[in-house]
């Protein structure tokens, strides 16, 4: 609705976020409201005029019913004309009494008196005196019983009007809200009212401008009830179980003042627009953080408290996260890629109870930063009170305690959710009785269904719907009884009928109506007090199973509780991330006050999953994606068709055609997802059943579904095998997506979708019109279906295809001989097919040998076909190649360049030795490639022109100079002959131009390239059409130039750009996604990876012999100052491994039928622990590990989680689990086939491993980008990666479920499917998509030039320094986008939010350019996940604008968050991590804590560095802060290395080099006097200490004496002893 309140639009910023985009979108500026403007000149605008005073009357009672209660009636907000009245329906849907109405209509009558604020008088259908129980609690609506009117559709009373017969339609009584219409029709009602109540005197002008408001007080929109049909009564139902799952409604008012408990706290409010991200937890902060422009002594005091509230870390506290980043423990994943290390931190402290860590560093709190109990902390406090100067330690303990407050508001915010979404969720379970459907004799009665509800208590009652509402009936579970019970709490709602009937469910309902009142308001109070980033990391840290129920958006239908688990973290992204949280194991943990419950230690699923009778009566009874309720199947090719020929002379139209556009792409997706799913399942019964499985092929909700296998010899096709078919399919769906992107009109293609799932790729496409009924519905006009067919070729297809394909793609034109295949091609073809010869087939018998001369002219790939369809548009099929095929590809022998061949080592194993290889039939080169190396070749030929044009116009002007002459020495010349050759000379100029311009168009033209070059199998021209043969072998030469051209010159200049990556600012990929996007824009393709490797290899080598050099001193090698990434090559070889491991894994699947697609878990489980390991565990170390460990699975409980030794031998049992030397055997000949390389840092085992390069496989980053490109989902927990494994090997048999380590099979939460949609974004490949969920529209192309076109003008201002420009396109072109996609998470609305930051950054508009870096941030991780290249960079964008505004604490979060993704996403030698930590020292170390920033200064000396000048950097900073700490013989050592570096690099003359020579000379001199005072002290030190030992030796001495003296003494005393005392101490001993 227009204007509602704020509890309808209040959601939750991680379950529904907000617009994101900066405000205002397409504004033209703000009101200026200090003008100067006199009245006279103001020119009145008048807006839409509102309608208020409108109110939601009850459902409509017989006439004898008293008044109605005030309390019933919903007062509207004042709404404009044009609202739609399915808003309304979609508001009161929130309301409470409302919410559970489901047939009804609205209509407008008028209100003849006000009504009174006391209660209800009702009566209803009680008796007197006789109240019922719930009568008091005003839970059950008392306008859905018996005195309700029910009445029947207006629309359904027009069956009894009879046109024909000359009756009208009698006109309405009443005015009727229509469902799909608005407002307006209140009009002229309203409008005659007034002029009814207009009095005499006149308006002024000026009031009727101001005047924007109709009253509407004397109308009401009055609720009718109507009677059920058995849909609309099963409609009713799940709305009903949709209440009772956790939707209670909580709006009680649609004002927006109304609404009790409305107003948020003080604490809680913040301003609006773009400081909410800013200020969202500032505030009210007692400690500001230092910011520019201030006093000395201010700033002095700002840095000291800065430094009182920067995280403290312990001291053996492991700051690099290795544990987590290259160790595997994925536990902690979601708090350390949100930088949250002090709330986690703050957890660990409250669940270990003490503020000490172990020896390994484990993470915890620091006793200086979290001192432990309360005992201490009230200690403490007495001290402080009576010490005088105690600010200090107050401000410490207000730190303290403001920490500890934001953790505790994050997890008391999670619990208290858990809670309140507990009390929502009532058990009432509401299914399908066992007596449904009725019998005949009941339905005459009336009787549409019998449902049976289990309420609250444990009774159960069988409920009869009937047209009129529901009633509980005498039925039982023994006996069938539809009359009515005895009480039958009858109710047009099925919510009041129970209501009725149980007291305790009454009860739990009005607990749901207050939980659910409380619920909404934390969730407002939440998304008004945290920004768009920390709202999506509550949620993805929480192990609270339910917390996203129950939120639904403003004004529409709530979204259901899940009726099974699902992760929390799945209903804040878009796409599934690949780690999930560990979940608590039961509510008892949950419910505890902090999140230090019980977690699983593995993922258990039953204590997930809960018993729900609808979830069964859903999946029985689901469609697989067609509306059938929609009174017929979609149409997808007729929709995509019409929408692309919509109107476009308009920027509305053009915005109403990409909107359309993209919503029947994004159903199309879903649509063909679902369909996937319903074949695997076995439902889809496939349209040729008698053929072999792999050839079936499918039709379902108008989707054609066939399997990416190569399809036999019958159909056309230049390539053979399932693997050539998987590349041609991927092949097509890019292409198509690249004719989609290019909206040529005339020219139509199919919707297109591939889904991988379980090694299995599934095409799925719109229908051509008329292709299912024969060769008369549709027409062949381009290429052919049939193998043996001959080409058919047509004019205006042609043309059509010339001026899209061939200019838009640089597609030449060229002759190809009518019957491509070659005879002995044809001939096998012949002999081997499957099926007789077709009609076509045999026409071309007749035709002999002749009709094989003939020839036609292809614009095009030969197997592509152009086909007429029945509705006389234009499609495009099998459009494999857009581009030349790639000649490196191509072996020497059938015309390549042979690099491959050449460069062969015959040692070598696991690369074979041929390209003869089907599927590399479909590499070609990147349209990329091609328009750089065009773009090159004009430029040359401009130049070449210009200078051919500057010397021609020297010469003319030699040549007048010449003739003037000439004429001088003969006396002048005539004005005739000056005329003539002015005449002259104009008409050359004017020739000349035009043939400059045809010679330029001539060789643009030139610049096509064929797309048919070294095909196998196809017929040579050579004896049909000698100039197209030559021409032909013209063709191939080009395409090989292009090829030697990626080979020689683009990737050895990648490889340089990448050594000098620091200098020139380009920045190296951050993991695999990123660097296929990187490698394809410079126009190389991914089975190059191989050999980009190898030029990473020679690089590091090189690196290594000058760096050997320089300790020898051996001047013949130089020492570079940029180092080659160590990165790069790491990020190529995990990048190689992952996608072999994908065909590898597929393989697996595949095998036996897929047999181990049935139990994959154990499959993927061995398979994972063998990629992440260096070896195989023997049966010793297996035990020696399993009896040091705790509540560890072993083989046995495993075996019990499913059955096992059924089956016998058949070949349905899973077969043998592979151990790990297979598994890595396979994939290295994988890389070997489809890179050629050999990997030289993964399988430790490898002999050929040098001994450089050990310890540099990337396990972490590996085992992340492998269940990326797969689907698979992992719990995030503690994986021992790095060391052995155990894979099962031979063990399995029988189907057993064989133990693996240090991936289970219980640790495997999901396979998902991945999905490509040809109309996505360019560079979109698979991505990883549910079945329950979207199939990636976010990712879709949006068919909007004006938007493009926006963002570019964006881009150059910004490149041209014009912000204020750059801003306002950016702004517009984010508008135009979301109007398109109508959310604002799309992959090019995030990059207009990144160029907005930008702008707003360098703008110094620091409080905007962090909100709309906030904004960036939320919408890339909502799209990519937390841990994508995208959130890196937004990441980077958030922590500079955080830091340069002065916000230091935040701004180090992100910082930290952005070294934990880059080491885990590229591995430690990644080339910004060392700048990370140099960053966050510094800003240590401006506060003053100078120990910790020796700790990051440390760590970033310790990384690689790529630019050894940073290195330089690094070490006088680090120098620096070792001098304030007085450890000057350190730094002296340091700034010494420092001072070489300079030396060496930019010499003696440099003024970094004299100033680092004379801090080297400074430190050197303080080194020393440090030295002589400590060896003073150490002087004075030993002398004292010889003193003391002498002191000792004396008193030692003496001690001796003394004792000495004392036994003499003793012994004298003993002899001068009488004898009988002597005798007496005889005695005494004894």
């Amino acid at each position: 609705m227009t204007a509602s309140n704020e509890d309808i639009s209040a959601v939750s910023a991680a379950d529904n976020p907000p617009p994101l985009t900066e405000e205002p979108f397409g504004t033209a500026a703000a009101v200026d409201s200090k003008g100067d403007q006199t009245e006279a000149h103001v020119v009145p605008v008048v807006s839409e005029p509102f309608i208020q005073g409108l109110v939601i009357l009850p459902p409509r009672q017989k006439a004898c019913t008293p008044e109605i209660d005030a309390t019933a009636m919903v007062a509207l907000p004042p709404l404009r004309a044009e609202e739609p009245v399915a808003s309304i329906r979609a508001a009161l849907a929130e309301v409470v009494g409302y919410a559970h109405l489901t047939k009804y209509r609205l209509v407008v009558e008028k209100r003849m008196e006000k009504p009174s604020n006391g209660a209800s008088n009702k009566k209803g259908n009680l008796s007197s005196g006789a109240k019922k129980d719930w009568e008091s609690d005003k839970v059950v609506s008392e306008y859905t019983l018996k005195d309700a009117m029910v009445t029947i559709s207006p629309s359904v009373k027009t069956l009894e009007i009879d046109n024909c017969g000359g009756k009208e339609e009698s006109k309405r009584d009443e005015l009727i809200l229509d469902e799909y219409g608005d407002l307006t029709v209140l009009l002229p009602l309203l409008k005659t009212e007034d002029k009814q109540g207009e009095g005499n005197g006149k308006e002024s002008e000026k009031d009727s401008v101001e005047a924007k408001h109709l009253d509407a007080s004397h109308f009401a929109i009055r609720v009718v009830l109507e009677k059920y049909d058995l849909a609309a009564a099963r409609d009713h139902v799940v709305r009903v179980r949709q209440l009772l799952m956790g939707n209670a409604p909580h709006v009680r008012s649609l004002m927006p003042d109304d609404e009790e408990g409305g107003t948020l706290p003080e604490t809680a409010k913040v301003e609006n627009g773009e400081n909410d991200a800013m200020d969202k937890a500032e505030g009210d902060k007692s400690i500001k953080e230092p910011i520019a422009n201030v006093k000395k002594e201010e700033e002095l005091k700002a840095k000291e408290e800065l430094a009182k509230i920067l995280p403290k870390y312990p001291s053996n506290y492991d700051l690099s996260l290795s544990k987590a980043t290259t160790g595997g423990d994925l536990a902690d994943f979601y708090f350390l890629a949100c930088g949250e290390e002090t709330t986690l931190l703050h957890l660990r402290k409250e669940m270990s109870g003490s503020d000490q860590i172990d020896n390994k560093g484990d993470l915890s709190v620091d006793e200086n930063c979290d001192k432990a109990n309360s005992v201490k902390k009230s200690n403490r406090n007495k001290k402080n009170k009576k010490n005088k100067n105690s600010s200090s330690a107050d401000a410490e303990a207000s730190n303290k305690k403001e920490l500890e407050d934001d953790h505790s508001n994050l997890v008391e915010t999670e619990r208290l959710l858990y809670q309140l979404n507990s009390t929502t969720n009532i058990t009432c379970t509401i299914r399908l009785s066992g007596y449904h459907a009725p019998p005949a004799h009941r339905r005459i009665l009336g009787d549409l269904a019998y449902f049976e509800a289990a309420l609250p208590g444990g009774s159960n009652i069988h409920i009869t719907a009937f047209s009129l509402g529901f009633y509980i009936n005498r039925s039982t579970s023994s006996r069938f009884d539809p009359t009515p019970a005895k009480d039958p709490c009858y109710s047009h709602a099925l919510l009041d009928c129970l209501l009725q009937k149980s007291k305790q469910l009454r009860f739990a309902w009005l607990d749901a109506l207050s939980a659910s009142k409380e619920r909404a308001e934390l969730l407002r109070t939440k998304s008004l007090t945290e920004d768009s980033f920390a709202s999506l990391f509550r949620p993805a840290i929480s192990g609270f199973s339910n917390n996203s129920s129950g939120s639904g958006s403003g004004g529409g239908i709530m979204i259901p509780a899940p009726s099974m688990f699902t992760p929390r973290v799945d209903s804040i992204l878009v796409r599934p991330p690949w780690i999930v949280n560990m979940p608590f194991a039961n509510d008892v943990d949950a419910s505890k006050s902090n999140m230090d419950g019980k977690k699983l230690s593995t993922w258990d699923h039953e204590k997930m999953h809960e018993w729900n009778a609808a979830r069964a009566e859903e999946e029985l009874t689901q469609t697989f994606g067609m509306d059938v309720r929609g009174g017929g199947l979609r149409d997808w090719n007729e929709e995509l068709q019409s929408a692309r020929e919509m109107p476009v002379e308009t920027l509305p139209e053009r915005i109403e055609r990409a909107r359309l556009i993209h919503k029947v792409m994004s159903d199309f997706g879903d649509a063909a997802l679902a369909g996937v799913k319903s074949i695997f399942d076995g439902y889809i019964t496939p349209m040729n059943p008698n053929e072999p499985t792999r050839a079936h092929v499918f039709l379902h909700n108008n989707i054609f579904f066939s399997r990416a296998v190569d399809a036999g010899l019958e159909t056309f096709k230049i390539c053979q095998g399932d693997s050539a078919a998987r590349k041609s399919a991927s092949r097509d769906a890019h292409n198509m997506g690249v004719l989609h992107r290019l909206d040529i009109p005339g020219l139509h293609t199919l919707a297109t979708v591939l889904v991988d799932y379980m090694g299995t790729r599934f095409v799925c496409q719109s229908i051509v019109p008329g292709i299912l009924y024969g060769e008369k519905a549709h027409t062949l006009t381009y290429g052919a279906v049939e193998a043996l067919s001959e080409l058919q070729y047509d004019e205006d297809m042609h043309k059509l295809l010339e001026s899209s394909i061939g200019e838009g793609c640089m597609v030449a034109t060229r002759k190809i001989p009518a019957y491509p295949l070659t005879d002995e091609k044809m001939l096998y073809i012949k002999n081997h097919r499957s099926t007789p010869l077709a009609s076509a087939e045999e026409k071309a018998e007749c035709k002999g040998e002749d009709a094989k001369k003939n020839t036609i002219t292809s614009c095009g790939p030969v197997e592509m076909k152009g086909i007429v369809g029945s509705d006389k548009r234009k499609y495009v099929l099998d459009c494999t190649r857009l581009t030349p095929r790639d000649a490196n590809w191509v072996p020497k022998l059938h015309g390549g360049t042979g690099y491959w061949e050449d460069k062969l080592d015959d040692t070598n194993e696991v690369v074979p030795p041929s390209l003869n290889d089907d599927e590399w039939i479909m590499c070609v080169l990147r349209p990329e490639l091609v328009t750089q190396y065009a773009e090159m070749k004009i430029n040359n030929f401009l130049q070449e022109r210009a200078l051919k044009m500057k010397q021609a116009s020297e010469d003319s002007k030699e040549v007048r100079n010449s003739e003037v002459s000439q004429d001088a020495a003969v006396g002048g010349i005539t004005d005739t002959t000056d005329e003539s050759k002015v005449e002259d000379k104009n008409k050359n100029v004017g020739e000349s131009k035009d043939n400059l311009a045809n010679a330029e168009e001539e060789y643009i033209r030139s610049l096509q390239y064929n797309v048919n070059v070294f095909l196998p199998s196809l017929r040579s021209i050579e004896t049909i059409d000698k100039d197209a043969y030559d021409q032909l072998h013209k063709d191939e030469e080009e395409a090989r130039e292009l090829a030697r051209h990626l080979w020689d010159t683009v990737m050895p200049a990648l490889t340089k750009d990448i050594r000098l990556s620091s200098g020139n600012g380009l920045q190296i990929p951050a993991d695999g996604k990123s660097l296929t996007e990187f490698i394809h824009q410079r126009g190389i393709n991914c089975r190059y990876f191989g050999r980009l490797a190898e030029l990473a290899q020679k690089e590091e080598q090189d690196d290594v012999a000058a760096e050997k050099a320089m300790e020898n001193k051996d001047a013949r090698l130089k020492l570079q100052r940029y180092k080659m990434p160590l990165s790069w090559l790491e990020l190529l070889e995990c990048e190689m491994v992952a996608r072999a491991a994908k065909h590898v894994l597929d393989s697996y699947m595949r095998e036996q039928g897929g047999v181990a697609s049935a139990q994959p878990a154990q499959t993927i489980a061995s398979f994972l622990s063998a990629l992440v390991s260096i070896g195989e565990e023997s049966a010793a170390e297996t035990e020696i590990r399993m009896s040091n460990l705790r509540d560890a699975l072993d083989e046995d409980d495993m075996n019990a989680l499913t059955m096992c030794g059924a089956g016998g031998n058949g070949d349905a049992v899973r077969a043998t689990v592979r151990g790990r030397a297979d598994v890595w055997a396979d994939i290295e000949r994988e890389v070997g086939r489809r890179y050629r390389y050999t990997l030289c840092l993964y399988n430790g085992s490898n002999t050929k491993v040098k001994d450089a390069l050990k310890n540099r496989a990337l396990f972490t980053p590996l085992l992340r980008r492998i269940c990326q490109r797969t689907g698979i989902r992992l719990v995030g927990k503690k994986y021992d990666v790095g060391g052995k494994c155990v894979c099962g090997g031979a063990n399995s048999t029988s189907g057993r479920l064989t133990y693996s380590y240090p991936i289970a099979p219980v640790d495997i939460l999901d396979i998902l499917p991945l999905i490509k949609h040809a109309a996505a974004v360019s560079g979109e490949t698979f991505v990883p998509c549910p079945f329950y969920g979207s199939a990636g529209s976010p990712s879709l192309h949006v068919l909007l030039s004006d938007a493009k076109a926006m963002y570019e003008h964006g881009h150059a201002h910004m490149n041209a320094g014009n912000l204020s420009l750059a801003l306002e396109f950016s702004q517009e072109a984010a508008s135009l986008y979301q109007r398109v996609v109508e959310t604002p998470l799309h992959s090019q609305i995030s990059r207009c939010l990144k160029l907005i930051s930008a702008a707003h950054f360098h703008g110094d508009d620091h409080a905007h350019s962090i909100a709309s870096a906030a904004k960036y941030l939320a919408v890339s991780v909502s799209l990519g996940g937390f841990d994508c290249a995208e959130a890196l960079n937004a990441h980077i964008s958030m922590a500079n604008s955080l830091l340069t505004a002065g916000r230091v604490k935040q701004g180090l979060k992100h910082l930290r968050a952005m070294q934990f993704l880059m080491e885990l996403m590229t591995g430690p030698n990644y080339s910004e991590i060392s700048s990370t930590y140099y960053k966050i020292g510094a800003q240590y170390y401006e506060c003053g804590r100078v120990d910790d920033a020796l700790r990051f200064y440390k760590l970033a000396a310790a990384c690689t560095n790529d630019d050894r000048m940073i290195g330089c950097i690094i070490s006088r900073s680090t120098a620096m802060a070792l001098v304030r700490v007085g450890k000057f013989k350190e730094a002296y050592e340091i700034e010494k290395k420092a001072y070489q570096s300079y030396t060496a690099f930019l010499g003696d003359e440099h003024d970094a080099t004299k100033a680092s020579l004379n801090a080297v000379m400074q430190f050197m001199q303080l080194a020393v006097e440090q030295g002589k005072v400590k060896a003073v002290q150490e002087q004075k030190l030993t002398e004292q200490k010889a003193a003391d030992a002498v002191a000792d030796q004396i008193i030692k001495a003496d001690e001796d004496a003394d004792e000495g003296k004392k036994k003499k003494k003793k012994s004298k005393k003993k002899k001068k002893k009488p004898a009988a005392v002597a005798a007496q101490d005889s005695e005494q001993s004894d």
